[in-house]
């Protein structure tokens, strides 16, 4: 048998012994026989998407109906968690990074960079990861990371760069999806994750945050992280050339674009007016993911829109992943077993001081990443564990959630997100070279975000 699937099965056969353990040994007389099934299958659910038994895309189909299987939840209840409107979010964020691809306004964009750094690889660099920040802000983080990483790989191979030898190279490669990641945060259009925790957020305790709420303290944290994270990985992997090559020719190559398209600033018209529809939610009452997927649509009108269908790339397996997550987490919350957990593992912190609880979630949700490099799994599991945590204690859900919320995007340790591994299968950078700028970005993360919500959570309600 091949290694790899002899690998596969074992994993298999773990996860089944796993699952049969967790559901039938008595754990706590406080965990119902529903709570426990459900805690069992969220722990094969991370098995099956770490160790990648099936392709993720099928595993995530497949436990979605294990939940019928199982007994803890009905088909109705089951699919229902998983056609969420996060669902219709993340596949309509992929049409706005294709419709920016398809525009040729990110080459433009790409170009003008290259320009406007004069040579200065810190320059360049700064530049690219400040762009890739603000584009994430509006379009999902795999897109933005997906779009960047050949303006990347350009500059790498008009310099030369040697394989896994480059500091620039390094730096450049995982800046994008720092880059991606933080700016992620700063609006909840700007990451699949923030929508999906919020989705729970409503489903598990009723409340919810406007856009206009999340982007006062998420715009500033992007804009400050993106220059720290510039920062450390300047400082981590002080470049080892002096200025770039290939300018004359990155120069005439934006002269000949010419002026802007029309596509181009249809692509513009079209964010501009996604953008104030999102921040006068409260307005119209009109949720995220229906305005983004109507946007979306407009690239496709006969006449105006300059996209097709039958050439769309879209991530099924990011996109089915969030919806099984979703689905797990939901039912997970439903059978107890959120609250179960969030006595065992935050009854500590009851009665602790909003900074002592911030700073234990922040903390825990960045190291986290380590056990579990699947995101949407941990906002599956977090969210509901958070709420039930927050009913018992007596404290607003929001103190806890949205720092939860913004810290998954952390993925700042090993390259196991979807995000970092577009760029790291270029062979630029190994895992090592991930985590010594990784740890240091994680502890910034920390600071950041612990002082972001003491002054701002107040203000905004979050307390």
């Amino acid at each position: 048998m091949d290694p790899k699937n002899l690998k596969k099965l074992i994993w298999l056969v773990v996860a089944i012994v796993v699952y049969f353990i967790i559901a039938n040994v008595p754990i706590s007389q406080d965990l119902e026989p529903q709570g426990q099934k459900a805690l069992a299958l969220m722990v094969v659910a991370v098995i099956a998407w770490v160790a990648e038994i099936l392709p993720i895309a099928i595993s995530s189909l497949a436990l979605v109906f294990m939940q019928v299987v199982i007994g803890t939840a009905n088909a109705g209840g089951a699919v229902g968690n998983f056609a969420t409107p996060t669902f219709l979010f993340v596949l309509s964020s992929f049409f706005l990074a294709n419709a920016l691809l398809g525009s040729g306004l990110s080459k433009r964009l790409s170009l003008q960079l290259s320009v406007m750094s004069k040579g200065s690889p810190q320059r360049v660099l700064f530049y690219i990861m400040l762009v890739a920040s603000i584009a994430s802000m509006v379009i999902s983080d795999v897109p933005v990371a997906a779009a960047f990483f050949p303006i990347g790989l350009s500059l790498i191979e008009k310099n030369n760069l040697a394989l896994g030898k480059s500091n620039f190279a390094k730096s450049l490669l995982i800046g994008i999806p720092f880059a991606a990641l933080i700016g992620g945060v700063g609006t909840p259009a700007g990451s699949s994750l923030n929508v999906q925790a919020l989705g729970l957020l409503e489903s598990t305790t009723g409340m919810s945050i406007s856009f206009a709420k999340w982007a006062a303290l998420g715009i500033p944290a992007a804009l400050i992280l993106t220059v720290l994270a510039w920062l450390i990985l300047v400082f981590v992997y002080k470049p080892e050339i002096a200025k770039l090559q290939g300018l004359e020719d990155i120069n005439k190559e934006l002269k000949e674009l010419g002026p802007m398209s029309v596509n181009e600033k249809k692509w513009i018209g079209v964010m501009v007016l996604l953008i104030i529809v999102w921040l006068t939610e409260s307005v119209h009452h009109l949720p995220i993911p229906a305005t983004t997927t109507l946007g979306a649509a407009l690239f496709f009108l006969p006449g105006f829109g300059f996209l097709d269908w039958k050439t769309q790339k879209v991530g099924w397996e990011v996109l089915l992943l969030i919806g099984s997550a979703t689905s797990l987490g939901t039912t997970f919350y439903q059978s107890g077993a959120a609250e179960w957990l969030a006595n065992l593992t935050l009854g500590g912190i009851q009665g602790a001081s909003p900074v002592m609880a911030l700073a234990v979630v922040i903390i825990f949700t960045i190291v986290i990443h380590l056990l579990v490099p699947v995101n949407p799994a941990i906002v599956s599991i977090m969210v509901p564990t958070l709420a039930a945590f927050a009913t018992t204690a007596g404290i607003n859900p929001l103190m806890l959630i949205v720092p939860m919320a913004f810290t998954v995007s952390a993925a700042f340790l090993l390259p196991l997100d979807p995000v970092p591994l577009i760029t790291y299968g270029a062979g630029h950078y190994t895992m090592g070279d991930f985590f010594k700028a990784g740890w240091l970005m994680s502890i910034a993360w920390a600071v950041v975000m612990l002082i972001l919500m003491l002054i701002l959570g107040g203000p905004l309600g979050m307390f």
